[in-house]
C-alpha cells in the first residue's frame, strides 16, 4: 500500500472483536498493529468463562466470523469448540504474530502535540501508538463480590468467570447465586455431581426454550459442503434482520413480545404444572423482554431434581459456614459461585481514557456512557470502540464488530492516503445522533426492567434495537459527515 503517512495501531484485547479489527487490517493490507491481551491466550469471554456448560446463546453459524467459514458439530456452539475455532483464525489470517499475551493495558492518555496516544501498560511500561481501538467488550469486568461476610466465609467462593480449575464438586454443598444466562448454563451442568444445591433467585428471568442439539450424521453430511453452509448462514441472518427490524420482541406490545410471552408462560406451565411453587417463584412481574432473555432446554428440569432448590430470595450475607437470604434463613453450603454479571453499562470500566484538555472519559459518561455510532467519542481523537454503547442486541454481534472493524479502517486508509494525523467526531453530529438513538428506545421492554442496559438515569446505554443492516448504512453514510480531519 502506498501511503504517505503510516499509522501505528494498537487494538486492546483479544476477543472475537480484537480478531476482527486484526483480520480486516491485514486484509486492508495494513500490518503496523499490535493487539494487547491481559489473558495468556486469545479469545477473551471464551479463554476466561471456563465455567461447566459454557456456551453460545447465537446459532454457532452466525455466531462465527464473517470471514471464516466452520463445520460445526451443534447448532449452539460450546466454549470449547468456540476456542479452537478461534485458534484457528490467528493462524489462518496470520494474526498470531500480532497478538501480545499477559499485556494489560490500564490507561489511555492522548498527547496533542505527539498527535498520538501513550498506553500505560501493567509493570510500568508505557507505549505509544497514532490510533487506539479498545475491544475490551461489553462483558468481560465482572461485578465485585460484595457482600456482608465475604472474608469470613470459610468455603470456596468465587465469580463465574474465575471458575478454579482445580474444583471439585463432588458430594458439596453448592449455592449458585443468580438466574441470568451464565447461571443457567452452570445449574444443569453441575447438578448431578453436587451432593446439594442452592439457587438463589433475586428475580426470575424470562425463559424461552433454546433448540440446541448436536447435529445428527444427516445434518454433518448436508452441512460438509460450503454452500450449503453459505446458504444456511443467509436463512438464519435473514431470520435474524427480519426479527429485529419488524415488530422485534423487545418492543412492548408488539406481536412478537406478546407472542414471546405466550410461548414463556406456556413453558412454565408445561414444566411446572405439577410444581405450582416453583411456576409461581420462576413467573416474572415485568415486562417480557425487560431485562435479558434466557435459552435454556435443560435449566427447568435440573431446578425438579431432588438435590437442588430454588430459594427465591436475594443473598444479605455470608457467614462462615452459609449464606443468609433476604428471610434471614441461613443455609450451609461448602461453595459458592457468584453469577452475578458484569459492569456492562460501565464501559471501558478496567481503563482509565483521557483526551484532548485532559479530559478524562469516565467523567465525560458520568450521566451515561454514549458514542457516534457506538465507536467514538468528541475530544477522543483517533480511539474507537469495538462493541460500544448502544451497540449491543440488534444483530450478532460478530456481524457488529465486522460493520465496526470497516468502519476502523476506513478511517485508518483515509489517514494514510490523506496523510491526516487526527480524525475526531464532531459534537453536533453525536448530539443529533445520540438524540434519535434514544427517541428509538422509547416504547421498548428495556426501560421497564431491572437489566444492566440503563446509564445512571434510566437510558438505555448498551442496546442497539434496529437490526444490522440500518447500523451498517449509518457506519457508511455519517462517517465523513460526522467527523473532522486534522
Amino acid at each position: 500500500m502506498s501511503t504517505t503517512f503510516s499509522p501505528t495501531i494498537a487494538i486492546i484485547g483479544g476477543g472475537f472483536g480484537g480478531i476482527t479489527m486484526a483480520a480486516r487490517l491485514k486484509m486492508a493490507g495494513f500490518h503496523d498493529f499490535v493487539v494487547l491481551e491481559a489473558d495468556s491466550g486469545p479469545g477473551g469471554t471464551w479463554y476466561s468463562n471456563t465455567y461447566p456448560g459454557s456456551e453460545v446463546d447465537v446459532h454457532s453459524r452466525i455466531y462465527s466470523l464473517p470471514f471464516k467459514d466452520y463445520e460445526w458439530s451443534r447448532t449452539h456452539a460450546r466454549r470449547d469448540e468456540l476456542y479452537r475455532y478461534i485458534e484457528e483464525a490467528l493462524d489462518d489470517f496470520d494474526i498470531r504474530r500480532h497478538f501480545r499475551f499477559n499485556t494489560r493495558v490500564s490507561a489511555a492518555r492522548w498527547d496533542e502535540d505527539a498527535k498520538s496516544w501513550h498506553l500505560s501498560l501493567d509493570g510500568g511500561a508505557v507505549e505509544t501508538y497514532h490510533v487506539v481501538v479498545s475491544a475490551v467488550g461489553l462483558l468481560s469486568d465482572p461485578k465485585e463480590i460484595a457482600w456482608p461476610g465475604v472474608d469470613r466465609f470459610e468455603g470456596r467462593l468465587f465469580h463465574s468467570q474465575r471458575w478454579p480449575a482445580d474444583l471439585d464438586l463432588r458430594d458439596k454443598r453448592v449455592a449458585v447465586v443468580g438466574v441470568g444466562s451464565t447461571a443457567a448454563q452452570i445449574v444443569p451442568a453441575i447438578a448431578p455431581d453436587v451432593r446439594q444445591m442452592y439457587v438463589y433467585q433475586r428475580e426470575p428471568g424470562w425463559i424461552l426454550p433454546k433448540g440446541d442439539r448436536t447435529y445428527d450424521r444427516a445434518d454433518l453430511v448436508r452441512l460438509s459442503s460450503p454452500l450449503n453452509r453459505k446458504i444456511e448462514r443467509l436463512r438464519l441472518l435473514a431470520k435474524s434482520e427480519w426479527a429485529h427490524t419488524y415488530q422485534p420482541i423487545y418492543l412492548t406490545g408488539s406481536k412478537r413480545n406478546k407472542r414471546g410471552e405466550r410461548i414463556a408462560l406456556e413453558y412454565l406451565n408445561t414444566m411446572f404444572g405439577d410444581r405450582p411453587d416453583l411456576k409461581k417463584a420462576l413467573t416474572p412481574t415485568y415486562a417480557f423482554s425487560g431485562k435479558r432473555r434466557v435459552l435454556s432446554d435443560d435449566y427447568f428440569p435440573a431446578l425438579k431434581r431432588d438435590n437442588v432448590e430454588l430459594v427465591p430470595h436475594s443473598v444479605s450475607e455470608l457467614t462462615a459456614t452459609g449464606i443468609i437470604d433476604s428471610t434471614g434463613e441461613e443455609r450451609d453450603v461448602d461453595v459458592v459461585v457468584a453469577a452475578i454479571g458484569y459492569k456492562a453499562s460501565t464501559f471501558l470500566s478496567s481503563l482509565d481514557v483521557t483526551g484532548r484538555g485532559g479530559k478524562r472519559l469516565r467523567e465525560e459518561w458520568r450521566d451515561g456512557a454514549y458514542a457516534f455510532v457506538g465507536m467514538a467519542v468528541p475530544d477522543f481523537p483517533n480511539f474507537y470502540m469495538m462493541y460500544g454503547p448502544n451497540t449491543n442486541g440488534g444483530a450478532p454481534i460478530t456481524m457488529m464488530h465486522d460493520q465496526q472493524a470497516h468502519y476502523v479502517v476506513a478511517n485508518v486508509r483515509r489517514m494514510a492516503r490523506r496523510g491526516i494525523r487526527v480524525i475526531d467526531v464532531r459534537r453536533r453530529a453525536v448530539r443529533l445522533y445520540n438524540r434519535w438513538l434514544q427517541g428509538r428506545m422509547e416504547n421498548t421492554a428495556w426501560l421497564e426492567g431491572n437489566n444492566y442496559f440503563k446509564g445512571p438515569h434510566g437510558q438505555i446505554v448498551t442496546q442497539w434495537r434496529d437490526g444490522l443492516l440500518l447500523y451498517g448504512f449509518l457506519l457508511r453514510a455519517l462517517r465523513l459527515p460526522g467527523s473532522r480531519a486534522e
